[in-house]
């Protein structure tokens, strides 16, 4: 999976950007996100957009296939 700096010449993802990508991955949905690391989940919203437009990403499936 994708690591926090992993890249040199690609998207650099924060801590928890790449924590939330893990989630993501693993099917959690929003809101189930926010419950576990105590977040709201409009900021959970947020990361995940983030994550979506650094990794040029369409959606969530394609965010996950690109990580």
């Amino acid at each position: 999976m994708l690591q926090h700096g992993d890249f040199s010449n690609g998207p650099v993802l924060t801590m928890r950007e790449s924590e939330i990508l893990e989630y993501v991955a693993q099917g959690l949905s929003t809101k189930e996100i926010a419950l576990h690391i105590g977040i709201a989940p409009r900021t959970v919203d947020r990361h995940i957009e983030n994550v979506r437009l650094k990794l040029r990403a369409k959606n969530r499936t394609h965010m996950i296939a690109c990580a």
